[in-house]
């Protein structure tokens, strides 16, 4: 279970921030404190020869006779510390002129003025000791400085409390800093959240993003680019309810006055021949329920590039079948020339599209038309789907607008919703197809060709579109 801090990008920040500075301490300090305790590094041999410099440069050139005891002393006001190191002064002969306090009284080393100067390790009643010696030039002084254990690790104690309290304060005074630094930064994404909060439900306008960090400003846009796509559903949806009141509207209308003139025939001859429009406003009023259903469902349809294959050929099949004796009563002829072929669909999605083209080709055709469905699979442009007819066609200038809701040609005889094609556009861009409108038979008629993604070519992206269209990719052409 994730900590509630680690949600927090501020908390994060800080932590990572502060942990990272501590991290780099601890390992300057291990490198410092393990440098300080070694007594053989250059660091401390060089602090020992500029104190035993010192103490040489401090002495007299002329040293009294007398007693074996010092005869001079440092003044305290000296940078010598005795804390930190200690010192013996010694002549030629063997006599003491200057120690410091609690120095041995004999020499930490034997007197030898032959060497100008020289580092030596020494043991004293148990005690490590790191000595060096120096001689002045007429080699009859010999200073001699010693650093012991103890001394050693009083100093690196003093300095590790020293660096650590001064660290710890800097990272409370940085963590400070960091979380202020940080706040300011993030404002901008707190007052569009802000702003985000004050809005009303329906209210879909962009966020401003020209204040924001450049780290953060492509999700504002992507969320800014998702609410113009809710927006454009949501107008779709309310001019898809008006169209579809109205729609409904006129039809019911016409139902409850047949029905009256029905209920007021008084002979059986005239309530005969009411029912006849009665009947026939009835199934358009079916049709136009059914085919609002089928668009009301295509918003539940999964990304069909998800789906496994299906043969589409054998959809093909059974959607013309059912049309067979619709084509024989209207003496109209519908030609099948199916391959097998596969591509990744949803069957109800293709099954509606279908029953579409088949119905809108029977109904605008004419009497005695020839349609011709035809669905294979071509190497280049994957699996090709088209319904083609001989009948009077649709004028170039309205193959736009036939995709748009509730819209039909002016001048088309018989009785439609002008939702079929909007039907057939939505699911073309459902499934990622291209939709194209061309002549119908014999250079005449009317066509519309799709083509799918074959189940053997990678599979397209999902590309749903929250608004039927005018989505689908329309190529109007000429029939070949």
């Amino acid at each position: 279970m994730k900590l509630i801090w680690a949600r927090s990008l501020r908390v994060r920040l800080l932590i990572a921030i502060n942990l990272a500075v501590l991290a780099f301490s601890l390992t300057w300090f291990g490198c410092q404190a393990l440098l300080m305790s070694n007594q053989h590094t250059g660091r401390w041999d060089a602090s020992m020869q500029a104190v035993g410099q010192q103490v040489l440069l401090s002495m007299p050139e002329v040293l009294p006779a007398g007693s074996s005891e010092p005869a001079y002393s440092l003044p305290t006001e000296t940078n010598v510390r005795p804390v930190l190191m200690s010192y013996q002064v010694w002549l030629r002969n063997g006599r003491s002129v200057l120690r410091s306090t609690g120095s041995p009284l004999t020499p930490w080393v034997p007197l030898s003025f032959d060497k100008p100067e020289a580092f030596h390790m020494v043991t004293i009643d148990g005690v490590d000791w790191r000595i060096y010696t120096l001689s002045d030039a007429t080699g009859q002084i010999q200073v001699q400085i010693g650093k012991s254990q103890p001394q050693l690790l009083s100093l690196l104690h003093l300095w590790l409390g020293t660096s650590v309290g001064t660290v710890l304060l800097l990272m409370a005074l940085l963590g400070v800093v960091t979380w202020f630094i940080i706040c300011w930064s993030i404002a901008p994404v707190q007052a569009a959240q802000a702003a985000l909060r004050e809005r009303s439900p329906l209210d879909m306008s962009p966020l401003p993003a020209d204040e924001l960090p450049t780290e953060v400003k492509p999700l504002v846009e992507a969320f800014n680019a998702l609410l113009l796509r809710l927006e454009a559903a949501l107008q779709g949806e309310r001019r898809f309810l008006a169209d579809a009141a109205h729609e409904l509207r006129t039809p019911l209308a016409v139902l409850m006055a047949q029905a009256q003139l029905v209920q007021s025939a008084t002979t059986l001859e005239d309530s005969h021949a009411s029912l006849a429009p009665l009947i026939c406003g009835i199934e358009r009023s079916a049709r136009l329920t059914e085919q609002l259903l089928d668009l009301a469902r295509l918003d539940a349809v999964t990304s069909p590039s998800t789906q496994p294959a299906v043969a589409l050929h054998e959809i093909v099949s059974l959607v013309v079948r059912d049309y067979d004796n619709s084509a024989q009563t209207a003496g109209q002829r519908v030609q099948l020339h199916a391959e097998p072929c596969s591509a990744h669909v949803d069957v109800d999605a293709v099954g509606m599209l279908l029953r579409n083209l088949l119905d809108n080709a029977l109904r605008y055709a004419g009497a005695g038309a020839r349609i011709e469905v035809v669905c294979r699979e071509q190497a280049s442009s994957g699996v090709v789907l088209s319904v083609r007819d001989d009948g009077p066609g649709v004028p170039a200038a309205e193959h736009e607008r036939i995709f748009d809701r509730f819209y039909r040609v002016p001048g088309t005889p018989g009785r439609g919703s002008g939702i079929g094609l909007s039907l057939v556009a939505r699911i073309a861009n459902l499934h990622s197809a291209t939709l194209e409108v061309s002549e119908g038979l014999d250079g005449r008629g009317f066509g519309i060709t799709l083509r799918f993604v074959s189940a053997s070519q990678p599979r397209p992206p999902d590309n749903r579109a929250p608004e039927a269209p005018r989505g689908a990719t329309l190529k109007p052409q000429r029939a070949p």
